[in-house]
């Protein structure tokens, strides 16, 4: 939705904006963005960002996403990584001394420039309990916020209005998306049933550019039907026109499978960075892609699938490498119109979220939190096809009769979840198919996953294993085995030979300089393995004695991707 930046009124707000980022002016150290949903405020501040960063204002920006998640730790975790820094403090308060200590650091004193850009925050933000205040000489800060008033609360000083377009702007951003119109004589009534829809878009950027693009090559009845449609729905606010407009995007999606990634990807929290390899994963455990038997294929189809729903503007691209996003709008339409999908997106479990929890039997659950000591009780699982658990740093008890009870479990999924204990946690799970963990302590034996006897996707990135026993051999279904950042990681002889008739994609790549421990028996069974594998990336620790095993396996590789 670039284009809409051109535009007279969007011009001057964006030059206002970047003024008070360029100015040397102390009243003007925090600075917001603000406007109603979809009306393009990301869209500005990133075109900040890369201002600021093309004129070299500043030595040093990061931006880091707030969402409806008000939580400080993860606030302050997530400054801390985009700035390249490790925070070891545990309390919140310590977390804030060291950011202020990193942040005076970076700005020497003021000889060096610094931006922190705070994207769509909801509630206030407490700046001294986070770290950034007071801010040092050089800092600035730039929010995104949909509520005037939250900034105003916050004491920023600089806050520039983004509105919604004029109705020339709509309707010029509209035939501008919609592109060129077919040679059928129909340019008439396509004019005028543009401009009739573009007036029920309000001048929202992201209703204008969603059914745009579902209009694209359309005949022109299709045109006429839509506006048929937006008539007769009660377009009283701005919900009702994204959810209608949403609706008939959907419904335009021509594949079962678009449509089942598309209500998948809505499960994620707002503005997050939704890995597309994750996306294969968990649909591969869930069946979405019913008639793939390889992997290849499956991803082939995904890739297909993404610029589907990318192309109808139902995700859009993230700058972050391998992944997409999904506009809130967009996550409210599925979350609140797909009952029969029956799943549910937790940032934090209050009581009202446990309440729901408890009395619905959801099929799909996404629980995000930190700070909690245990597993959430009284919570229906009878259903549960997909769990997945995200930053729970301090949780590692998963009740054993929860278990049980989760017998028609696909997929689960576990991301920065401290030390999570598996050992019993699953063996209940015989339908289970995909299991992912990522950045979570498994300071133990892991044999005990040898017993998911359906098991056909099994990640472990950066989870710390030190071993790869010899009951992994067991998964005779196992198709793609992800152990990505396993530092020093030992592999028991016999484990790569006894999944030779099932795998087909390897991953070992290395972290921290410290690669596979191959032992000669490894490379032997590797160089068997390699015969059969679509996909194949490790590094070794030596090249010298291990030569012919090294040509015997890089042969094989037939595609290699970048999974981060």
């Amino acid at each position: 939705m670039g284009t809409q930046n051109n535009f007279e009124s969007r011009v001057s707000v964006f030059n206002d904006a970047l003024q008070a980022l360029q100015s040397n002016n102390e009243s003007q150290k925090m600075i917001a963005l603000c406007g109603m949903a979809g009306v393009g405020k990301t869209t500005m501040m990133e075109q900040l960002m890369q201002a600021v960063k093309d004129s070299r204002t500043f030595d040093w920006v990061i931006k880091v996403v707030i969402g409806e998640n008000n939580d400080l730790k993860s606030l302050q975790q997530a400054i801390a990584e985009y700035s390249g820094e490790r925070l070891d403090e545990t309390t919140v308060d310590a977390r804030a001394d060291r950011l202020r200590k990193m942040f005076g650091e970076k700005s020497q004193q003021g000889q060096k420039k610094n931006l922190v850009i705070m994207d769509d925050i909801w509630k206030k933000v407490d700046l001294t309990k986070v770290g950034l205040s007071p801010l040092p000489n050089g800092f600035k800060l730039l929010f995104t916020s949909r509520f005037e008033d939250v900034c105003h609360n916050m004491e920023v000083q600089f806050v520039v209005r983004v509105p919604v377009l004029s109705g020339p702007e709509a309707t010029t951003l509209f035939f501008k998306t919609v592109g060129p119109f077919p040679s059928d004589g129909d340019d008439d009534k396509r004019q005028r049933t543009g401009e009739a829809i573009v007036k029920k878009c309000d001048g929202l950027p992201i209703a204008i550019v969603t059914i745009a693009t579902t209009l694209r090559r359309k005949i022109v009845n299709a045109w006429e039907k839509a506006l048929r449609r937006l008539e007769r729905d009660d377009l009283e606010d701005l919900k009702s026109i994204t959810n209608s407009i949403f609706k008939m995007s959907y419904e335009n999606l021509e594949k079962e499978e678009d449509k089942a990634i598309f209500l998948l990807s809505g499960l994620f929290p707002d503005d997050f960075n939704i890995r597309t390899e994750d996306l294969l994963r968990y649909g591969w455990g869930l069946s979405i892609f019913k008639e793939d038997e390889t992997f290849a294929t499956t991803r082939s189809d995904m890739e297909i699938c993404v610029e589907n729903l990318i192309r109808a503007n139902l995700l859009t691209k993230s700058d972050e490498n391998g992944c997409v996003k999904m506009h809130d709008l967009v996550r409210a339409f599925v979350l609140s119109n797909f009952s029969e999908v029956k799943q549910a997106s937790i940032a934090n479990l209050d009581d009202i979220s446990a309440k729901r929890l408890a009395k619905d039997p959801y099929e799909r659950i996404l629980l995000k939190w930190s700070g909690m000591s245990g597993f959430p009780p009284n919570i229906n699982y009878t259903n549960l096809s997909l769990l997945i658990l995200m930053d729970g740093y301090e949780l590692s008890k998963f009740p054993e009769d929860m278990a049980k009870i989760m017998k028609k479990l696909e997929v689960v999924s576990y991301e920065n979840m401290g030390i999570p204990v598996l050992p019993k946690t699953f063996e209940h799970s015989t339908k289970l198919r995909t299991l992912c963990l990522r950045s979570c302590s498994l300071t133990g034996d892991i044999s005990s996953l040898g017993s998911l006897c359906n098991l056909e996707t099994l990640s472990l990135v950066d989870c710390n294993i030190r071993r790869l026993p010899s009951a992994i051999g067991k998964l005779k279904k196992l198709k793609l085995l992800d152990l990505t950042g396993c530092v020093d990681l030992y592999i028991d002889e016999g484990v790569l030979q006894d999944l030779k008739d099932s795998l087909e994609e390897l991953y070992m790549r290395a972290s921290k300089g410290s690669p596979v421990k191959f032992t000669l028996a490894n490379c032997d069974e590797l160089e068997k393995l390699s015969h059969g594998l679509f996909a194949l990336e490790t590094e070794f620790i030596s090249v010298g004695s291990l030569k012919n095993a090294i040509s015997g396996t890089y042969s094989k590789i037939q595609r290699n991707f970048d999974y981060k």
